[in-house]
């Protein structure tokens, strides 16, 4: 993707490079909204037709979960099957469908990731990440309790999702080490979690006040469990996490559920006797900013994750750490490198950046994303960009340069570039390339398998998300004519071998 050119000449060149082969092909093209919305594969068939089971991993009360595998392109993935029986109440039903909507509009690399989603008569399935290292409750009741440092570099993670939701105005309600999932450990064994299982979470207004009672005893905030509640209930539970990481107990202990939430109700907890005898006033502090009863006093998240704690155990550094410089020189260079080309290349590479999370490549260029995301929110603004690059590129004209990289990026103008929006631009396009990968990008247009992509299939993919309804045939008819070489009003396999590989040049 371009030559060899001196980092100014790149940045002053990506503006004109931006539609050079086809000048007027992408710009002339509708404004689709390419958002998780439109990436999140929807169908009616049946999931074992694109995925072979391999591991019965376990069951919840409605729900069987396997281990399964793309058929095409061999990655493992967890599928979790919840059956349509007599005994499936409406509003079990409605908390499937739920997690499905908030899973699909998530966008952050401490979240766990929907691939796709079937409906039939008989079952919901629905295929996410798979996260090899089990539940972060596992994880404590064989290893810990833990150090601050290991503490403090689960609790930024947790910390930096639970900012996202609530600036997305969404409530988890049930936080717990059940519902935290091990990816992966970095080369000290400490572990890059994602949250999940947000069947009982809630969409809602700033400042919007809950009354159902949901959570777990050992984690629900007493606001909660008085009927009377909003977002701060999730720090409460980020502060149980928290106590029970660092020491290996519950701070709100009973026989049974209704003890613990009498205690709960009491507030009363112990940080004298061990381990937080030898516990940092720092973290102690942090302790008792989450765990405070009047909810008005708690902490945010975004408030906690700039705690001077986090800073004293540099749990951002650890976490988002790139260790070898090639790595970061080519991701910026990919950044200003990024161009686009066709509305079908671009929607193929959102898909393959989303359903490839755990891919180096992709996991470097999320580190990346979150050293420059300077508040953790999970989303950069053009001010941060500027100030994260600022460090590692040296320009006279950078201010400009940033600009029109920041305008580039940001796919949906919505003031912000997200998560796999920089990523998109950041990762190695070659990592793509190779023929499987294609055809499992090309199979999400291809709705029916008939090694076609027609106008059918366009408007079935596109239609509502385009945001210029004025003229939406003509529109989607242009989406085919980028793509379609020989003009025969299809898009064939090879077309569209030939527009992803464009990005290489």
């Amino acid at each position: 993707m371009g030559g060899n050119s001196s980092k100014n000449d790149d940045f002053k060149e990506i503006g004109k490079r931006a539609n050079q082969e086809n000048p007027n092909s992408f710009q002339d093209a509708p404004v689709i909204n390419l958002t998780n919305n439109l990436i999140v594969g929807q169908s009616k068939s049946d999931p074992t037709k694109d995925y072979k089971k391999k591991k019965f991993l376990g069951e919840g009360s409605f729900a069987s979960v396997y281990l399964v595998q793309n058929r095409i392109t061999d990655s493992i993935r967890a599928m979790k099957v919840i059956n349509k029986t007599s005994n499936t109440s409406e509003e079990d039903e409605q908390e499937i469908l739920n997690e499905i909507n908030i899973l699909k509009i998530m966008d952050h690399p401490n979240i766990l990731k929907i691939f796709e989603f079937y409906s039939s008569k008989e079952s919901y399935s629905i295929i996410t990440e798979y996260c090899s290292g089990g539940e972060l409750f596992q994880e404590i009741t064989e290893n810990g309790p833990f150090n601050e440092k290991y503490t403090a570099y689960v609790m930024f993670q947790i910390f930096s999702a639970i900012n996202y939701c609530h600036n997305m105005n969404i409530i988890h309600r049930d936080l717990k080490p059940e519902n935290i999932l091990i990816v992966d450990r970095n080369k000290n064994n400490f572990p890059r979690v994602k949250i999940c299982d947000f069947g009982t979470s809630k969409m809602v207004e700033k400042g919007a006040i809950q009354r159902k009672l949901v959570g777990s005893s050992y984690y629900i905030a007493p606001e909660v469990i008085k009927k009377n509640y909003n977002e701060k209930c999730d720090i409460w539970s980020c502060g149980v996490i928290m106590y029970i990481l660092l020491s290996g107990r519950p701070p709100f202990g009973g026989d049974d559920d209704r003890e613990i939430m009498e205690n709960v109700k009491k507030g009363k907890y112990d940080l004298e006797s061990s381990p937080f005898n030898k516990v940092s006033k720092s973290a102690l502090d942090l302790i008792k900013k989450l765990l405070i009863m009047e909810v008005n006093k708690r902490i945010t998240a975004q408030e906690a994750l700039n705690h001077p704690w986090f800073k004293e155990q540099k749990a951002k550094q650890l976490y988002n750490q790139i260790k070898d410089e090639n790595i970061i020189k080519k991701l910026l260079s990919n950044l200003k490198k990024y161009k686009r080309n066709s509305v079908i290349q671009e929607t193929a590479l959102a898909y393959l950046v989303h359903n490839f999370p755990q891919m180096k490549d992709v996991v470097n260029a999320c580190k990346l994303f979150n050293q420059i995301d300077i508040n953790g929110d999970g989303k950069i603004t053009e001010e941060e960009l500027l100030k994260g690059l600022s460090t590692k590129i040296k320009s006279n004209t950078l201010k400009d340069d940033v600009h029109e990289i920041y305008k580039n990026l940001d796919m949906d103008n919505n003031g912000y570039i997200e998560y796999e929006e920089f990523v998109r631009a950041a990762v190695s396009k070659e990592k793509f390339m190779n023929d499987n990968v294609l055809r499992f990008a090309f199979r999400y247009f291809d709705k029916d398998g008939s090694g076609e992509i027609t106008f059918d299939e366009i408007e079935e993919v596109f239609k509502k998300n385009v945001t210029n309804k004025s003229n939406i045939h003509e529109g989607l008819k242009k989406i085919i004519e980028e793509v379609d070489v020989n003009g025969d009003g299809i898009i064939s396999y090879n077309e569209f071998e030939i527009v992803m590989k464009k990005m290489l040049k």
